[in-house]
């Protein structure tokens, strides 16, 4: 008996299968993606020229005049230091942002900052916070604005300070740059001077006014010009003190070799008498 499988093993393959594929003939592209094409190609070699011709020329467009205006703390120099620019340098090399940003975080005084291009002229302007004051601690002198923030302080004198109004403060504890005053009444606070502020600037008189005593609430007093000291004890009737004030200015007008003293406190009989200088800012 014979045990072998004879049983034969096939595969079918069909004629179609060895058939070579057959490609559809290629399609050339129409009239309209010819045009596309070749106005796509004339564009990106435009773009190309005209970025190698910027990158000739842009250089040659350099900062020839820097002009600042508003600033009456600072130097013209100085603005230009914190700006960080400087004649000579590129134009279009220039990120006026981050120069505004630079005059900003240096210029305490400043309120606003303005940057423009004329030409080749770069123009700065600084507009500066209204009513900038200073006053003393501790053999230091410390600026200030109205909201009673501390914006610098000096230790050489206080002649830095002279564009600005010399206040006498309540008894100060602390003043630190980028504070508020911390008085040692923690419970003190000088609306009575802005108020005064405000007060003296309707009437014409504050751009005189070199010096407040703020010290008190009910005992204020200013100083026109360094030479005639203003009683006027509290803001109660202002309006009729300041015009007191006014008629006393008529009848006596500010003179630099003469020091006086008009108290308007009373104002049903204000006074004019004549001092030592060394007594008008007591």
């Amino acid at each position: 008996m014979n045990t072998r499988n004879d049983t034969t093993k096939r595969i079918r393959i069909s004629e179609d299968e060895v058939q070579p594929m057959v490609r559809e003939p290629r399609r050339k592209p129409d009239a309209r993606t010819l045009r596309a094409l070749r106005f796509g190609m004339l564009a990106s070699g435009a773009v190309i020229v005209v970025l190698a011709l910027m990158m000739l020329i842009l250089p040659m467009f350099k900062i020839t005049n820097i002009v600042v205006e508003g600033n009456s703390y600072y130097d013209d120099a100085a603005v230009t230091e914190m700006a960080g620019i400087a004649v000579g340098d590129e134009l279009f090399g220039w990120n006026m942002q981050k120069s505004c940003d630079a005059i900003m975080a240096a210029y305490p005084y400043a309120s606003d900052i303005y940057v423009s291009i004329q030409f080749f002229t770069v123009k700065i302007e600084i507009v500066e916070k209204p009513s900038v004051m200073y006053a003393e601690h501790q053999n230091q002198y410390f600026s200030f604005d109205r909201s009673l923030r501390v914006l610098e302080i000096k230790t050489d004198g206080e002649e830095a300070f002279s564009p600005f109004l010399r206040v006498k403060l309540p008894a100060v504890a602390l003043a630190q740059v980028g504070y508020q005053i911390q008085f040692v009444d923690a419970g003190m606070e000088l609306s009575h001077l802005t108020q005064l502020l405000d007060l003296l600037a309707e009437r014409d008189l504050l751009e005189n006014v070199t010096y407040i005593d703020a010290s008190e609430r009910f005992a204020l007093s200013f100083v026109l010009s360094n030479s005639v000291r203003v009683e006027i004890g509290s803001l109660k009737d202002m309006n009729i003190k300041l015009t007191l004030l006014e008629e006393e200015l008529r009848k006596n007008p500010i003179n630099h070799n003469i020091y006086a003293v008009i108290d308007v406190s009373n104002t049903n009989k204000p006074i004019y008498r004549q001092i030592d200088a060394k007594n008008l800012f007591d």
